[in-house]
């Protein structure tokens, strides 16, 4: 695996900006909401429940799920900045999301507010892979380890990555093609977080877009302990003959198996922090490493496209020699 702490710069006059187009009956967008405003009183305030957590007799199409769209569009074409070269995209980019806290303690705001930008950005972020081709996006959004955290942070984070996937997520699933999967232990997950997941799954299980994979209670150690056991049971039932046990074999139980490119051609991580921790260990064997030191709820587009060129630059070997 390759590591690289170089960032080249990227010519401002190369990048090209795409506007997404206005919403003539949206009042109140999305990103005008306050930061650390509770899902629930979000959802009262723009009409979506009442005050008693009941849904209202409001179609979708309410303030709040338009607000959400950020593009109202499908994406008809592949849109790449002069600066990347179609035939050199990575085929799958994975990200591990971190720097919300510390964005947040920079201010002096609550880590709550760090954890609402890093959502707006993560919209942003899946909007930029649908726009450059990309087939899957994976991201490290909340690792086993992660549930050692306060209950009320967890909780606003279930919160949160809910109201993600049912007002964002399942839109682009309608109307840019995208494909949609959560990997790990979802049985910690709250019941009601299980069920909007599993309907966004099946919602975009025909889909031929880009390939977004969630990361929630999830981590590497637990994926190949869960792989091992599938493969150990198939073997214990007569399915499976031990000697015909391989890396492939292997990596079809593996959780990324939903997706048709299942390693990642390059991981970045965000805040300057260098380690992986725990996310892939299995998968990221020959992936290109991607370094910045931006927090995550700032690493915007061109910041993404700089990743993207210094990939372009790799010279991948896989043990080889290119001659």
């Amino acid at each position: 695996m390759q590591v690289s702490l170089q960032f080249p710069k990227t010519s401002p006059s190369t990048i090209k900006t795409f506007t997404a187009p206005h919403h003539g009956d949206v009042d109140k967008p999305l990103s005008s909401i306050k930061l650390g405003t509770p899902l629930k009183k979000t959802m009262v305030d723009h009409g979506l429940i009442s005050s008693a957590g009941f849904p209202l007799a409001t179609p979708l199409s309410s303030k709040f799920r338009l607000a959400a769209r950020v593009e109202d569009r499908e994406l008809s074409e592949i849109q790449l900045p002069g600066d990347l070269q179609a035939e050199l995209m990575p085929k799958h980019v994975a990200v591990i999301l971190d720097g919300h806290g510390r964005w947040a303690e920079n201010r002096g705001l609550p880590i709550q507010h760090g954890h609402n930008a890093g959502l707006e950005n993560l919209k942003q972020l899946v909007l930029h892979c649908c726009k450059f081709g990309i087939g899957v996006l994976s991201v490290y959004a909340f690792s086993t380890e992660n549930w050692n955290r306060s209950k009320d942070e967890i909780d606003f984070l279930m919160s949160g990555y809910e109201g993600f996937v049912q007002y964002f997520v399942k839109e682009l699933i309608l109307r840019q093609n995208l494909q949609f999967s959560v990997i790990g232990d979802k049985s910690r997950l709250p019941q009601s977080f299980q069920s909007t997941i599993a309907s966004a799954e099946a919602a975009g299980k025909a889909n031929s877009g880009t390939h977004f994979v969630m990361g929630l209670s999830y981590s590497g150690q637990y994926d190949i302990i869960h792989a091992s056991k599938k493969i150990a049971s198939q073997v214990e039932n007569g399915k499976l003959r031990s000697e015909d046990i391989d890396e492939s074999v292997f990596e079809q139980q593996l959780l990324t198996s939903v997706t048709q490119f299942p390693n990642p051609d390059l991981l970045i991580r965000t805040s300057g922090e260098l380690r992986v921790s725990n996310f892939f260990l299995w998968q990221l064997a020959y992936t290109e490493f991607y370094f910045v030191n931006k927090l995550f709820p700032d690493f915007d587009e061109a910041a993404f496209i700089e990743a993207l060129i210094s990939f372009q630059q790799r010279k991948r070997r896989y043990g080889g020699r290119i001659k």
